[in-house]
């Protein structure tokens, strides 16, 4: 080992970390200067960040792209908040897919408050006790997460879609347990043991798999109660000190969950890739069809279309629909002015940018 070469070379590093961190200083001061000049103006810019990080990860192939944008967004949070108090909601607890969803598309810059269910996080959008909020819309295996639909109708019409991003989901199998012959049970989320049945049914047969509200909160079970096991998180099950006696143990590799940020006010600009909408029609035969026809004539690709029942209207629904490319497009525009014609009720949710 050539300890002077070593030494040498430990000692640039340390400068270089010196000349990172005073970059940074001018970054979030230059970012303080952009909160002045911009007022009012929304502090989180969803579609800006991510053509900063895009080009980052274009202009720099020789850096892992992941691992850049990772350390970036964590740059675009810091300096976020020089700008003003950002606050979020997400369904808790800590250690959540949500959780992790909020922390990839935020960063640990904002104030986080951590809810016990997704109505709570639209009431605290429409409160004011939160600026942004994450929930999960759609899951690859298990469909579409209907609350949130449900928690998005009964929301004021303030609460837009600002952002999608996909998470994939990576199940571990934890326990404070040291071996899967100890496991009595099995813990977790009723979406997190459908996207694992197989492998329990391959690895514990016949073991007891009991709902909870979460994966995290399915953790803290296993954490106190001997002989049980949860599917979570690996952050969560470290969270909580225990013993990952599995990895990976979801039934399909390209699980992933999509979740929306959520926020109230003027929505940033940018260059919207998807637009979602509720609305409901008369109960008459045909009128679903001719409510989407004006789509189908703009050439619109629709990517979603779900039913949820109206609670005060038995047997009768809202619907949801989600198509690709922006709500202010010229043949988007015209088709979603004939749909209102032809609807009771027309929202549109948000027009908003996607990150994979």
């Amino acid at each position: 080992m050539d300890e002077v070469r070593l030494r040498a070379l430990r000692e640039h590093i340390d400068e270089l970390d010196e000349a990172l961190a005073v970059l940074l200083e001018r970054r979030a001061a230059t970012a303080r200067e952009i909160g002045a000049a911009k007022g009012d103006g929304p502090t989180y810019d969803p579609a800006r960040e991510a053509r900063i990080l895009r080009n980052l990860q274009a202009r720099h192939p020789d850096l892992d792209p992941e691992a850049l944008g990772a350390v970036h967004r964590e740059v675009i949070s810091l300096c976020r908040g020089v700008q003003g108090h950002l606050s979020a909601a997400c369904l808790g607890p800590e250690g959540s897919f949500s959780h992790a969803a909020t922390l990839r598309a935020l960063g640990h810059g904002v104030s986080l408050t951590l809810q016990p269910d997704l109505p709570s996080v639209f009431r605290a959008l429409e409160e004011g006790s939160a600026a942004l909020g994450v929930v999960p819309v759609e899951n690859t295996l298990e469909g579409t997460v209907l609350p949130t639909l449900d928690a998005f109708s009964r929301a004021a019409r303030e609460v837009r879609v600002l952002r999608e991003l996909r998470l994939p989901v990576r199940h571990v199998l934890a326990s404070r347990e040291p071996a899967l012959d100890r496991i009595r049970e099995v813990h977790s989320h009723p979406q997190a043991l459908a996207q694992c049945r197989l492998w329990l049914a391959g690895h514990l047969p016949g073991t007891p798999q009991i709902p909870e509200a979460s994966t995290s909160g399915a953790a803290e079970r296993a954490a106190r109660t001997p002989g049980t096991a949860c599917l979570c998180s690996r952050e969560a099950a470290g969270l909580r000190g225990l013993t990952v006696l599995a990895r990976d143990v979801q039934d399909h590799p390209h699980n992933a969950t999509r979740f929306w940020v959520l926020g109230t006010g003027q929505a940033p600009e940018g260059n919207p890739r998807k637009t979602s909408l509720l609305f409901t029609v008369p109960h008459r035969p045909g009128t679903l069809l001719d409510a989407l026809d004006p789509l189908r004539e703009a050439g619109l690709n629709l990517t979603l279309i779900q039913s949820r029942p109206l609670p005060e209207n038995p047997f009768e629904y809202f619907f949801c629909v989600d198509f690709q490319g922006p709500a202010e497009a010229p043949e988007a525009a015209r088709a979603l002015e004939v749909m209102g014609t032809r609807c009771f009720r027309l929202r549109i949710l948000g027009s908003y940018p996607v990150e994979s």
